[in-house]
């Protein structure tokens, strides 16, 4: 097929006839290039001509033992532009060859190359097969023009113009770049251990990272910890990388104080070339220990986390003993190592079973600069009945909290509550930030009933409702972070008493008892003007003609609310007669939000929401 090709270029371009004298030229373009490891590079061909051309032929050669060309074509080039009717390209083993005619089939349209300078007539790319080592210098490559060496039969470079063919003996100048590119030795691969914390039963899953330039096909792994802190229980490949590529090969072994782990990816028959390509920190193996959890009680002092070291080790493990390697082109290339720890935080008990939770409830989770939701309380107690309750919080001062305490139906109220204060210190420039004090007493009057909120042992709810207070993003809020709602003491609020969380039980003041702090997640919302259904940020005539075109026709629209002119939650024509009638008819204009100004949609419906970058973040 390729002999076939060629004689068909070479005879096409034979037709031409013969050579004759002219100032062009072909050059290799994009040199001076830096690849690592097994990288590639582009590069073009590119023509100056005096005339019009009608067809050409590139013929290259390269150095095969240091790069392959993995890509030729004439793809977004001048020879595409010219929609040329023969492109011939052979990739061979030190050389390639281009041949083009213009113009090679009927109606013969006469399509050329016009007069230009440094035109790109056709792309290759090149990529580096040699693995370098760290202190080898840089391998300088390049390519050149080679006339009567590649195909059969031997192809020259020419250019053809007006039916003749210009080559070195007509003038054609070639200019061909030796030091294109220089190929030096891969960065190190990289191995870290990434600093893990155990769960609340000591447990937990270490991930080791990978750092690679070029595509990896196995590792080995070796890690030691003391084993008087922790135990190895497993090594796994669950959920890695490497068990996504398919390993085909992997041998672990655990022992008191270390493990290994040797993968090989593409291990046997029909070896389909299973490796693991190139990027930063590629989650490759975990290692699974387990530690001793010291427990406390609340309110006495907090023991300091457990912090395990964790280190590679080369020479330790194995027989023979094992080092921490990157197999990279068929090289076993040594990574620079980063150690790290695994830390198991005390558990505490708390001191009392009371449990109370600040939770802030916005519609759908999240809440938007502006939406105002509900910062509500709630308490569990198996065995206690709670008489009363301080609680104090310290919250961002992005939020404003309401005064107002709702009850909305909670066990407080049905209970009776005879004494509550609310206070709230919203000056975040006071210099003690922003805070929230709330006092809550059952029975504070005659005839001293003995009001008390009950146990919830035997309560399908699990936990009360206490009661809540209004909770609004600010204006000032920054998208896309959170902010934090916290119990704490030892805050004045708006006074001079420093107050602090406690349940009244059994007229005591219980101060040691499990809290749950709160967050608001602050996310973008969309916004769009109604009635501008072609998202150009203004409504007139060409919306009412694009909505028109997306109902009968291919327009395709960015943001279908903002199509819904009339706010029913429909798109049809119904949309393009209201915009029509409120610009030319004094018609109602489109309901909110708009036309003139971005806003929300206020009114939930069933369309998909808007594609655009409009929120209220932007």
């Amino acid at each position: 097929m390729r002999s076939f090709s060629t004689l068909s270029i070479t005879g096409v371009l034979m037709l031409f006839g013969t050579i004759v004298a002219g100032q062009n030229s072909i050059s290799i373009s994009g040199g001076g290039q830096t690849v690592q490891g097994l990288g590639s590079a582009s590069f073009g061909v590119d023509m100056t001509n005096d005339a019009e051309v009608e067809g050409f032929v590139v013929a290259v050669s390269y150095d095969n033992s240091a790069v392959a060309i993995t890509d030729l074509s004439t793809a977004g080039t001048e020879t595409e532009a010219a929609a040329a009717e023969l492109v011939v390209p052979e990739i061979l083993g030190a050389g390639f060859t281009l041949g083009v005619v213009l113009d090679a089939t009927a109606p013969f349209d006469g399509q050329t190359i016009a007069v230009g300078a440094d035109q790109n007539i056709c792309n290759f790319t090149a990529q580096s097969v040699i693995v370098l080592g760290s202190s080898d210098p840089n391998v300088v490559t390049g390519f050149d023009f080679v006339d009567g060496s590649f195909n059969t039969p031997v192809l020259d470079n020419i250019l053809v113009q007006g039916g003749q063919a210009i080559g070195v003996a007509g003038g054609l100048i070639l200019n061909g770049d030796t030091t294109a590119m220089s190929i030096g030795a891969p960065p190190p691969a990289t191995l870290t251990i990434e600093d893990t914390t155990a769960d609340s039963s000591g447990n937990g899953s270490v991930r080791i990272l990978l750092e690679n330039s070029g595509e990896s096909q196995g590792f080995v792994l070796a890690i030691a910890h003391d084993g008087a802190e922790l135990t190895l229980e497993s090594i796994d490949l669950a959920g890695t990388e490497t068990e996504a590529v398919g390993a085909e090969f992997s041998s672990i072994n655990t022992y008191a104080d270390g493990g290994t782990i040797g993968v090989v990816l593409d291990f046997g028959a029909p070896f389909d070339g299973q490796t693991i390509g190139a990027g930063v920190d590629i989650h490759i193996a975990n290692y699974n220990y387990s530690d001793t959890v010291d427990i406390y009680f609340e309110g006495d002092p907090i023991p300091a986390d457990q912090v395990a070291a964790l280190g590679f080790s080369d020479g330790t493990f194995g027989m023979p003993a094992l080092n921490n390697v990157v197999v990279t082109g068929g090289l076993s290339v040594a990574p620079d190592l980063m150690d790290g720890t695994f830390t198991t935080p005390p558990d505490a008990i708390p001191a009392e079973d009371t449990v109370l939770w600040m939770e802030a409830e916005f519609i759908g989770g999240d809440a938007t600069v502006g939406e105002t939701g509900t910062l509500c309380f709630y308490y569990a107690d198996a065995d206690d009945n709670i008489q009363g309750m301080t609680m104090t919080g310290c919250y961002d001062c992005d939020l404003t909290v309401g005064s107002t305490w709702d009850w909305g139906g909670s066990i407080v109220e049905e209970v009776g509550v005879e004494y509550i204060a609310v206070q709230i210190d919203d000056d975040g420039s006071d210099g003690d930030g922003c805070e929230l004090m709330v006092a809550i007493l059952l029975d504070a009057l005659p005839p001293f009933e003995g009001q008390t909120l009950p146990q919830t042992s035997d309560l399908s709810e699990g936990r009360l409702l206490i009661g809540c207070l209004s909770l609004t993003v600010d204006d000032t809020a920054e998208c896309d972070t959170t902010l934090e709602i916290n119990w704490c003491n030892g805050i004045n609020g708006n006074g001079t008493v420093s107050l602090y969380n406690n349940v009244v039980i059994e007229f005591e003041s219980i101060q040691i008892y499990e809290r749950h702090n709160t967050t608001v997640n602050v996310v973008p919302e969309e916004i769009f003007q109604r009635g501008d259904c072609n998202s150009d940020n203004k409504v007139d005539l060409a919306d009412a003609a694009a909505i028109l075109a997306n109902q009968f026709g291919t327009f395709d629209i960015t943001c279908s609310d903002a199509c819904d002119a009339n706010d029913d939650g429909l798109l049809n024509m119904a949309d393009s007669v209201r915009v029509l009638n409120w610009l030319f008819k004094d018609g109602s204009a489109p309901p909110a939000p708009g036309p003139f100004d971005d806003g929300p949609d206020e009114t939930e419906d069933s369309l998909p929401g808007c594609d655009g970058d409009d929120t209220s973040c932007a």
